[in-house]
């Protein structure tokens, strides 16, 4: 029994308008379904959808949602969340009221994010990403960040399973499930809120041409491209001009051989460990309270469906 991938991030956003824009125009999503004012984009992959927007009065984080196999797998993980002293439930397992039906539930983390986990979506047709085409293919990973980091952590181990991967000093804990090197990532911060949301690209000319499209429509590069250390994996932050929310063009993550064990790694701030290549500009106090950001107003409340 093991969460396979994040399946979907609810976002609330102000502008619904122009946030449907700059994600299907610019950032290379795909507009699947329109329900009164919430917007489902969808990626290169059969999931129902991997973000969707909400019309909102202040932008919050509706939902991450966490992929199991079952609904058996669903139960099995409701009765340990709902049996962990940190985790409030928000509903119990049963169909879910979203595109994409399943079934599923919902509670909040030990920091008042909502969390969903589910399985059996119906599944989309859609069309792969062909070679040299700017598009995503799938939500990559999802980092947050926390005021209690060592507290997260053993939240996410206990109530959910995940492993740690690697260390970014004391500051960045990389998590995962299986053997792609993190699903989740939490990092100490004085804000509770989204650090970013990452979008796995076909490869690396792949993410080269959609950093490339960005950059030609006008949107400046937050940070990169580059190589990160930890993860191995490409990066290229950019942000959503609406909601100052922080998104990642990556690829060519890491993937962990669990067989042959693995022992995490404390990587250092060095500019060799941020950036393998050399090639980003360097990481520094506006880009990190660009990333930290501002305390989620969401916390502790559910999103209607």
């Amino acid at each position: 029994m093991a969460i396979t991938h994040v399946r979907s991030v609810g976002l609330a956003v102000q502008d619904l308008r122009q946030a449907r824009e700059f994600y299907s125009r610019c950032w290379g999503l795909e507009e699947v379904d329109r329900d009164g004012e919430r917007i489902y984009l969808g990626a290169g992959c059969p999931e129902s959808y991997v973000i969707r927007l909400r019309q909102a009065d202040v932008p919050r984080v509706d939902a991450v949602s966490l992929a199991v196999g079952s609904a058996a797998e669903v139960d099995l993980y409701a009765q340990r969340v709902s049996e962990h002293p940190q985790a409030r439930m928000i509903d119990e397992p049963g169909p879910r009221q979203d595109r994409g039906a399943g079934y599923g539930f919902r509670f909040f983390d030990c920091d008042g994010r909502t969390v969903e986990v589910s399985a059996d979506l119906d599944l989309r047709p859609f069309r792969e990403v062909a070679e040299g085409e700017p598009r995503p293919r799938k939500i990559s990973h999802v980092v947050f960040n926390t005021r209690d980091l060592d507290r997260t952590r053993l939240f996410y181990q206990e109530a959910l399973g995940f492993k740690v991967s690697d260390w970014v000093e004391d500051f960045f804990c990389f998590m995962r499930t299986g053997g792609t090197h993190h699903l989740l990532a939490f990092a100490r911060s004085e804000q509770t809120s989204l650090n970013h949301v990452s979008f796995e690209m076909r490869g690396l000319d792949e993410f080269m041409r959609a950093t490339g499209s960005m950059l030609r429509q006008g949107y400046s590069m937050l940070w990169g491209p580059g190589r990160h250390g930890a993860g191995d994996n490409t990066f290229a932050y950019f942000q959503d001009p609406g909601t100052r929310y922080v998104l990642e063009y990556t690829t060519a993550l890491q993937e962990i051989d669990e067989e042959h064990g693995w022992t995490p790694k404390v990587y250092t701030t060095s500019p060799e460990d941020t950036d393998q290549w050399g090639t980003s500009n360097p990481f520094d106090e506006v880009i990190l309270a660009e990333m930290h950001g501002t305390t989620d107003p969401g916390l502790w409340t559910p999103a209607p469906w």
